[in-house]
């Protein structure tokens, strides 16, 4: 008896707890039940890893398809700017004469060429012959060159001008006394007097314009800076 005791504790001690002597199943895991079966491991469940521990793989997926809609969509926005200035150029070409700048500045020349005629048919001077007379009025008494350099004209140019006026009475031409070389105008007592008949013009010149003073005031401005801009761009002559 107490032998077989002795035996019953020795098996029940080596994991033989049954008593007809048949071993315990052994607890297997997952991947040995599917290796065992000849199966294909499933994937987690979603949103879980293999061990139970919440999955980013979503996520991940998630952040990509986010990535590739935004790359998409840059690259959609891109393609229309491209596609819009295509339109544009399009639009623009070819010019016709009314889209010309040059011509817009040329044709509004002429135009205010026009307003001048009937102004300067009042005191019988041409427009070339009114403005180097504005010179002299600002100032009298000056070198031929000031007034070549402020009309930006060449000095061939300028000299048949100036003889006419002086014909008219209207200015004198003398030598420089230091230097023989340079001409010096001055203003007649009848070519300063004539500076009063032109005080109206302005005010016809505004009113042809229907436009308001600052209005014509910041068009000069704008024209004279982009006359200054296409004389530096060293194209122009």
């Amino acid at each position: 008896m107490n032998e077989t005791t002795d035996q019953m504790s020795l098996l029940d001690a080596i994991d033989f707890g049954a008593s007809d002597g048949t071993p315990k199943p052994k607890k297997t895991t997952r991947k040995e039940k599917t290796a065992s079966s000849g199966e294909t491991e499933l994937p987690a469940p979603s949103g879980k890893s293999e061990d139970g521990a919440p999955s980013n793989k979503n996520s991940d997926v998630a952040s990509g398809n986010k990535r590739k809609k935004r790359s998409v969509s840059e690259k959609a926005e891109k393609g229309t700017d491209i596609q819009s200035e295509r339109v544009a150029l399009d639009e623009m070409s070819p010019l016709t004469l009314d889209r010309f700048l040059c011509f817009a500045l040329y044709s509004a020349n002429h135009a205010m060429h026009g307003v001048y005629k009937n102004l300067l048919k009042e005191i019988g001077l041409t427009y070339p012959q009114y403005l180097a007379m504005t010179v002299l009025w600002e100032t009298n008494n000056i070198p031929v060159g000031t007034i070549t350099s402020k009309l930006q004209l060449d000095t061939n140019t300028l000299t048949p001008l100036l003889k006419r006026l002086e014909a008219m009475g209207l200015v004198t031409r003398t030598r420089n006394i230091k230097d023989e070389r340079q001409v010096i105008l001055k203003l007649t007592r009848k070519g300063r007097a004539l500076q009063k008949k032109t005080e109206h013009f302005s005010q016809c010149v505004l009113s042809a314009t229907n436009a308001q003073l600052d209005e014509i005031m910041d068009l000069q401005s704008r024209i004279m800076t982009l006359r200054d801009n296409l004389r530096n761009d060293g194209t122009t002559s």
